[in-house]
């Protein structure tokens, strides 16, 4: 069909339909028990329609079929799970379904979330659909556009090939991921929003004292431009304070975070609470705010009449 890229037919959905089972490490005769093990069965054009990547290895081909050597692929995780600081391509696994002596790995993949965004494992299996143990299968769609307004098409096309059955049901993949997106955006939009919030209150208490601070001292400042100081001199003593201010809370707001930041780690969403990044585009952010806040005492400042300010009593 124009539009589509690639297909593939597999077992197992993401966040909708997931799949697990026991496996024996053949070369050491012991049962894997290093977490729980994701595992997907597929055509040979799996990888390229989900989008995942084969790092190293092969993907598997039209030969990977029904008594041909068993294999499989494992994911990154897997792999250094089981097999730490060795190469596990070549090694040999056996499902406890399977009647083979065991399958060989011959690729490795990048990790994917298969049932939760921040507690899976990563650890996640591939079998050849021909050599699986399938009573059914899914077929995936990638699509170049917007899937969801392609959705109908492509169901249309499936009912007219599958006349027996009732009804094709297609949905966008991202129907499936959203709801498991939905929590973490509304939490990082409350962040946002009261990180918004407290900029503003931090911005608004900054003027306020800079300026009550402007107030008391112009009779100083009259004085100091009557002796010859200039106005960028005037501008800097004023916004010197307000970069102190913030400096001073920045060290004590940043040593606060390092402290508590751990424990409110889990509320993130693939970040650190301790990312040097994040802390040094935060001091940015709260210096620029105190410059900002500060911009608007200074340039009174610097307009003081010194006549009138020696007469300011």
């Amino acid at each position: 069909m124009p539009g589509v890229s690639s297909a593939a037919l597999a077992v197992t959905v993401p966040f909708y339909m997931t799949m697990s089972a026991t496996l024996f490490d053949v070369n050491r005769d012991t049962v894997a028990h290093s977490g729980r093990f994701g595992l997907q069965a597929g055509s040979p054009e799996l990888f390229r329609t989900v989008g995942t990547r084969v790092i190293r290895g092969r993907s598997f081909t039209d030969a990977d079929r029904a008594g041909a050597t068993a294999v499989m692929l494992v994911s990154q995780a897997m792999a250094k799970t089981l097999w730490p600081g060795r190469d596990a391509i070549g090694e040999c696994l056996r499902i406890d379904v399977d009647t083979v002596p065991c399958r060989t790995i011959v690729g490795i993949t990048e990790g994917i979330k298969q049932s939760s965004l921040s507690n899976d494992s990563g650890m996640q299996y591939y079998l050849p659909l021909a050599q699986s143990h399938a009573e059914h299968a899914l077929l995936f769609v990638r699509i170049e556009g917007d899937a969801g307004r392609f959705a109908e098409t492509v169901r249309r096309r499936l009912q007219r090939l599958m006349p027996g059955v009732s009804f094709v049901t297609v949905t966008p993949m991202r129907d499936i991921v959203d709801p498991e997106l939905r929590s973490w955006q509304l939490g990082a939009t409350m962040f946002v929003a009261f990180g918004v919030l407290a900029l503003v209150l931090a911005a608004v208490g900054l003027y306020s004292v800079i300026a009550y601070g402007v107030a008391q001292r112009t009779r100083e400042l009259g004085l100091r431009m009557a002796l010859g100081a200039r106005t960028p001199d005037v501008l800097w003593l004023v916004l010197r304070d307000g970069v102190r201010f913030a400096i001073l809370g920045v060290v004590v707001g940043g040593g606060i975070a390092l402290a508590v930041g751990r424990s409110i780690e889990p509320l993130l969403f693939a970040e650190r609470a301790t990312d040097p990044l994040v802390f040094l585009a935060a001091t940015g952010v709260l210096v620029l705010t105190a410059v900002a806040a500060s911009i608007l005492p200074a340039r009174r400042a610097s307009r003081v009449d010194p006549s009138l300010a020696m007469r300011f009593d």
